[in-house]
């Protein structure tokens, strides 16, 4: 039986989804393998993992230009390079137990730290075990480049180019997309959506996103969206933010318009499927999900520095429509509901740069390496 090892970090979020997203399609192939998922940083440094959590939270809410300027910078890239590899020497005895504990036939990374990590181990220690690299951004930054990285799984040809004209071999590199549920490979009636979840079945929907932590300015967008003209329901969708989830339900009734509000739903799939548009920050899995619905998407307030770069890539691809300000979103809602030939148009560039089956290919990749 082969034994596959993801490593991410953090609990929740993206990296974390994409983990739980590949381990599910793992065993969608497969029954006759087993499927290892650790956050290594909160195994590594359990206490420093909760700080640097509490900081990235803060500096991206209340400091982003500061996050913009450091973010995978020249001098930011050569400064944490000799602490970077300190680090991963200090975690070598830990990430040895690990591996005789599973003896996993191979490593897969969803983010650039345990893939740095596992790197550095191949090279001081002579494994020979490979280590796919899964890249959940439309952009890799430069941590994520490492000679002993057997596979590089990226999201689009750019991120290809930008990884070869780091030096990565380009046999190396497979454009497979980021990995998202083998759920969505599923297209559900409206009707039966409507019955099961309580929308209205005779109305057009806007739903707004903030990612797994629920950031962004959601309640003013809302609020926005419940002045226009148009005849919609709003569904709202907090992830793990109770604060906000709770200013919904306590506000509920002064909307005018139908709303529905989610904390954190594993059902975005669906919601997906019966929405006609979604206003959302721009993490690399919300992102892929919404293209592989063919939703029209509206970007908004995105994390500087990847998020920003996923943005950027998908403007070009005249993927997305990008709205930072709420009375800016409302116009944009406002003539996306009057234009049903650019929605149509945003739906049919969002279902040409999508991968729906994404994790499944990831997975042909994998058992490829081990066969």
């Amino acid at each position: 039986m082969k034994k596959i090892h993801i490593l991410h970090i953090s609990e929740f979020g993206g990296h974390s989804k994409a983990a739980q997203n590949l381990k599910e399609a793992l065993f969608y192939k497969s029954t006759n393998i087993d499927v290892f998922t650790h956050n290594s940083l909160g195994y590594l440094y359990p206490r420093g993992e909760k700080v640097l959590d509490f900081f990235y939270t803060i500096t991206i809410k209340h400091f982003p230009n500061i996050w913009r300027k450091a973010y995978d910078r020249d001098k930011v890239i050569k400064t944490l390079t000799p602490t970077r590899s300190l680090i991963n020497r200090l975690s070598f005895k830990k990430l040895g137990k690990l591996i005789t504990l599973y003896n996993p036939d191979c490593f897969v990374a969803t983010q650039a730290f345990p893939c740095g990590l596992v790197g550095d181990f191949k090279r001081e220690k002579g494994l020979e075990t490979p280590l796919v690299a899964v890249v959940t951004d439309y952009h890799p930054h430069r941590f994520w480049v490492h000679s002993y990285v057997d596979k590089y799984v990226v999201a689009c040809q750019q991120a290809r180019d930008s990884l070869i004209a780091e030096g990565v071999e380009p046999k190396k590199i497979k454009v497979l997309g980021i990995p998202i549920s083998v759920k969505f490979l599923t297209t559900y009636p409206k009707e039966q959506i409507s019955k099961e979840l309580g929308f209205a079945n005779d109305l057009s929907s806007v739903l707004i996103m903030g990612g797994g932590l629920g950031i962004g300015p959601i309640e003013t967008i809302a609020k926005k969206l419940d002045s226009l003209e148009h005849n919609f329901q709003i569904i709202v969708v907090c992830g793990r933010n109770k604060k906000l989830y709770d200013w919904f339900v306590k506000k509920k009734k002064k909307f005018k318009k139908p709303i529905f509000v989610f904390s954190y739903i594993d059902q975005i799939y669906k919601i997906m499927d019966f929405s006609d548009m979604i206003i959302t920050k721009a993490g690399g899995i919300t992102i892929s999900e919404a293209l592989a619905k063919g939703m029209c998407i509206i970007v908004t307030n995105p994390i500087p520095g990847q998020e920003d770069r996923n943005v950027e890539y998908l403007l070009k691809k005249q993927a997305v429509i990008q709205a930072d300000k709420a009375t800016k979103i409302g116009e944009v809602v406002d003539a996306l509901l009057r234009d049903k030939k650019k929605m149509y148009s945003l739906r049919e560039r969002a279902k040409d740069n999508s991968f729906i089956d994404s994790s499944l290919r990831i997975v042909d990749l994998i058992f490829e390496l081990i066969s």
